[in-house]
């Protein structure tokens, strides 16, 4: 990646891309006398032994967009920090970062095809297409679970370290503070460094737990998106908790004869058109687990509203209904239904016959999916940056995508991105993936201007754009032709994938695809 950077009126310059490592030897928390950042300090005066850290929360498309633009640019006086509950970058759009031709629900339906839903973090950070490049993908279920590898960055001739540092830890974050963020679990001491335990007056005084749990920042990203509907909530924190988890869904979904599907936007759209796919079409049976019941699978998807997708053309709109129409799937609109509790993991959910009121009549279903609900998950702030929360949840932002808190101090280094970000843009992961770029060079323009005003770069919303699935080969799109169109066109596709092309997802991520275990 390269971007110009300018520092109020002069010239911009390109910055060079640098190749990303990661690392575990350097002392990343607090200690005392490495106090919180202080944006007052004068930026030069920073030793190297000090190094400044560029905090990301969340790894999903916002978040390890913008840590594998910082692994190529950030100078070696910072460090680049992801931090994320989950062990393997979780794929739920398409290679391009269009939403909704989702991998998630279409491996939780089909069978044989799980593993490819979870990348190894080690290639976020890496170059685009450096798949055989790319560090190691290794499992991190070893000892040190916080981090894909111990590197800590490229050496110049003379010994010296010449590229930025980054590093993995999966944690969930319980606090995010003016200038620190804490997470919920201890860092070895290799990976807090050896200085750790010289320090005799925090051991003793007991805060010796609270310092190994807090990080300092010198900027940071907010990129923890939004809950997830029902079907995708996977309690899962590594990759093979979360095959179990999508082949625990196919086999109950299987086992399923009337399947109630209730939220008509795209995740709805594209479970009920999956399963109708799967186990309505003949053609299709070689495909389908050994223990799915006989005959065909009642489907039924009801949609609050009067139309699908309504932020789109009305073709769009069309083309869904006609699928749906085509697979035999019954659509009531305009209607919210009443429903029981039920266990939101899916394949919990007892194999018994019940029964809701509709406007049509008495719905039966043995299996329900609900795919609404979904919140921002914008409660971190709320007891620092209160001020910055809107009434339904979300985050204001300024159109720089800084945090809009009247806690400057704190907020002109706090950038907030995808889901969570109330832009007026449509919650979708391309619009996360290009808020990344934009966060990253607002951020390096500050890091090399030093003591001059930055010259940052406002975010401005694209047109809605969406690829749904409607089958396991047949889609829909309205998306922009080219870069500089204005205008979006809407598409119909009957040639996808059963796969959804996840070697290419994979390639794009620098990781191997020859082994989707790993």
């Amino acid at each position: 990646m390269s971007a110009l950077i300018g520092c109020g009126g002069v010239q911009p310059q390109r910055v060079l891309s640098f190749s990303p490592f990661l690392c575990t030897h350097e002392s990343i928390f607090l200690t005392s006398k490495q106090t919180v950042y202080d944006p007052e300090r004068p930026q030069n005066q920073a030793p190297y032994a000090n190094m400044r850290n560029v905090i990301i929360l969340g790894g999903s498309y916002s978040g390890a967009r913008a840590a594998e633009l910082f692994s190529q640019t950030l100078p070696i006086t910072h460090r680049v920090i992801l931090i994320d509950r989950q062990s393997n970058y979780l794929v739920n759009a398409c290679p391009c970062g269009v939403r909704n031709l989702y991998l998630f629900p279409r491996f939780g339906v089909v069978p044989n095809h799980a593993n490819k839903v979870f990348i190894p973090y080690t290639g976020v950070m890496a170059s685009p297409g450096r798949s055989s490049s790319a560090p190691s993908s290794k499992s991190s279920s070893s000892t040190t679970e916080e981090t894909e590898s111990s590197r800590s960055g490229d050496s110049s001739d003379e010994g010296g370290p010449t590229r930025a540092q980054c590093v993995f830890i999966r944690a969930s974050v319980t606090e995010v503070g003016p200038g620190f963020v804490e997470i919920d679990r201890d860092l070895d001491e290799e990976t807090l460094g050896a200085s750790v335990s010289d320090d005799d007056d925090i051991i003793s005084s007991g805060r010796e737990k609270w310092r190994r749990r807090r990080l300092n920042w010198d900027y940071l990203i907010y990129a923890l998106g939004s809950t997830l509907p029902a079907p995708l909530l996977s309690p899962a924190r590594t990759k093979v908790e979360g095959v179990r988890f999508l082949q625990a869904q196919q086999e109950r979904i299987a086992l399923s004869k009337s399947v109630l599907i209730v939220g008509g936007g795209a995740l709805g759209i594209q479970y009920a058109t999956d399963i109708a796919d799967l186990y309505n079409n003949p053609a299709n049976a070689a495909l389908r687990p050994e223990n799915s019941v006989e005959g065909k699978k009642k489907i039924t998807l009801v949609h609050s509203r009067s139309r699908f997708l309504p932020l789109y053309k009305q073709e769009v709109h069309d083309e869904v209904t006609r699928r749906l129409d085509e697979l035999g799937v019954d659509v009531i609109m305009g209607e919210r239904l009443a429903l029981p509790e039920l266990e939101d993991d899916v394949s919990k959910q007892p194999l018994t016959s019940r029964r809701v009121e509709s406007k049509t009549g008495v719905l039966e279903y043995d299996l329900l999916l609900r795919c609404t609900g979904q919140k921002p998950n914008s409660q971190l702030l709320k007891k620092s940056f209160p001020d910055a929360i809107n009434s339904q949840g979300y985050v204001e932002v300024r159109p720089t995508l800084q945090l809009d808190s009247c806690n400057t101090k704190y907020a002109d280094r706090m950038y907030v991105i995808g889901d969570v970000a109330n832009t007026h843009a449509i919650r979708a992961g391309h619009i996360g993936w290009n808020q990344a770029g934009i966060v990253v060079q607002n951020i390096m323009s500050a890091v090399l201007c030093g003591h001059r005003e930055p010259s940052l770069i406002t975010y401005e919303p694209s047109p809605p754009q969406i690829k749904v699935t409607l089958g396991l080969r047949n889609s829909v799109s309205e998306l922009l032709p080219s870069m500089g169109a204005s205008e979006t066109q809407v598409k119909m596709h009957s040639d996808g994938a059963v796969d959804a092309g996840w070697i290419h997802t994979w390639t794009r991520m620098g990781v191997d695809a020859q082994d989707p275990t790993i």
